[in-house]
């Protein structure tokens, strides 16, 4: 595929629409199906036919004062080369790339798109429009710009999300059907707490305002099946295909591929279950000596039975107690000179007197449980991720109390 834009005719490559289109699928592992695909556009060479990057042929076009031009063939080119795939099946989605560029040069209603999806008989319902708001400054004209699409019928999803350079407030601005979350974030995605909390982050937001979610750029299983643990609705990447011409497209050919990761997402989900429960069961069983104590003694002496039990159990970093109103009512006791993570003015260890009682593992008991085991989630006490074990037991004088103890996951 050529990368240099040197020697590339432009002109004539537009004048000749010399543009071809690859599909790439985007699949529902939970409906065992292929939802839609992805068009990407290709320029062709006019003089020798090589493939032309996408990247290169848009930055020569903008450099040329080219790209409104250029966008308009490439998604004309798009609907006119997937219309085979769509006459199987009309449920099918189409998602096409709309260069955001040229809402800045005030094209945001001209018409050409609806045209061009008129003129080849497809609904709009069925086509997504792909926008990567980033590129936008006029904020104005992009809302214009989704409003009258919207209105069209079309669908809009916002590209790239999570990737670092998205103004996550444009999201309650677009109000997207659908949210791509970007390669960086899936990258990895298995075993990076960090990028786990954001992708679930990214969800929760999704899923509060009305928006189906896209992990795209999913490489390998793992990243498939953590995708789809923190909430994702929908998969593309090169794991299941990369992008190919319309013509090499076999949808049965994915088949095996869904069965595969069905199959596995199955089994991870029912040994999370399982782990889950097992997790609580161990909790228990480390805390039993301890809480067999503390039914024996008074709340005086509380902090010295925790002291001793800490040193007893390496995977604990911190245990204190809450009276049942929420209140702590002994410090955070921890292995001395093991604390660790980052300590500062931010992370420090709860002393006696704080109230914990909208905590959710005080909150939680509060409601009727009598033991709650918290997701992972970063400690304010040390910066490390940690889970909370809470669980009811009464003093030597039937008083109830909650013991807490942070595990390390």
């Amino acid at each position: 595929m050529n990368n240099a834009t040197g020697q590339i005719d432009l002109g004539k490559l537009l004048a000749n629409k010399s543009i071809t289109t690859w599909f790439q699928p985007i699949v529902s592992v939970k409906q065992h199906s292929i939802v839609g695909y992805e068009a990407l556009s290709r320029g062709i060479q006019p003089c020798t036919k090589e493939l032309i990057a996408p990247n290169t042929l848009f930055s020569l076009a903008a450099a040329t004062n080219q790209l409104v031009e250029l966008d308009r063939i490439c998604r004309e080119k798009a609907l006119e080369n997937y219309k085979p795939l769509s006459t199987l099946n009309e449920r099918k989605l189409l998602f096409i790339n709309f260069d955001t560029a040229i809402i800045d040069e005030g094209v945001v209603g001209s018409g050409n798109l609806n045209n061009c999806v008129q003129r080849l008989e497809y609904k709009p319902s069925s086509i997504v429009i792909e926008i990567i708001e980033s590129k936008v400054c006029d904020i104005g004209a992009l809302k214009s710009f989704v409003a009258r699409h919207k209105e069209l019928g079309f669908l809009i999803a916002l590209d790239d999300l999570g990737n670092g350079h998205s103004n996550l407030d444009r999201i309650f601005h677009v109000r997207p059907d659908i949210i791509k979350i970007d390669r960086w974030l899936i990258s990895g995605l298995d075993t990076d707490y960090y990028k786990q909390e954001l992708f679930k982050a990214l969800v929760y937001m999704a899923k509060k305002t009305g928006s189906l979610v896209i992990a795209e750029g999913v490489e390998t299983e793992a990243e498939a099946l953590a995708s789809l643990e923190f909430g994702a609705d929908l998969l593309q990447g090169y794991y299941f295909s990369r992008p190919q011409p319309l013509e090499v497209i076999c949808p049965l050919c994915f088949n095996n591929k869904l069965d595969h990761i069905s199959s596995s997402f199955r089994n991870s989900k029912l040994r999370k279950i399982t782990n889950d429960c097992c997790k609580k069961n161990d909790y228990h069983i480390l805390l039993r000596d301890v809480l067999e104590q503390l039914s024996t003694t008074s709340p005086d002496y509380f902090e010295v039975t925790l002291q001793q039990a800490i040193l007893n159990n390496p995977l604990i970093q911190y245990l204190y107690i809450l009276n049942i109103d929420g209140t702590q009512i002994t410090d955070s006791i921890g292995v001395p000179g093991s604390a660790g993570g980052q300590i500062s003015a931010i992370f420090q260890a709860d002393r006696k007197g704080t109230d914990q009682s909208l905590k959710e593992y005080c909150m939680f008991i509060q409601a009727g449980l009598e033991t709650y085991m918290t997701e992972p989630y970063i400690s304010l006490a040390n910066g490390n991720p940690c889970i909370t074990y809470s669980i009811t037991f009464r003093d030597n004088t039937n008083k109830q109390h909650i013991l807490c103890a942070d595990f390390i996951p």
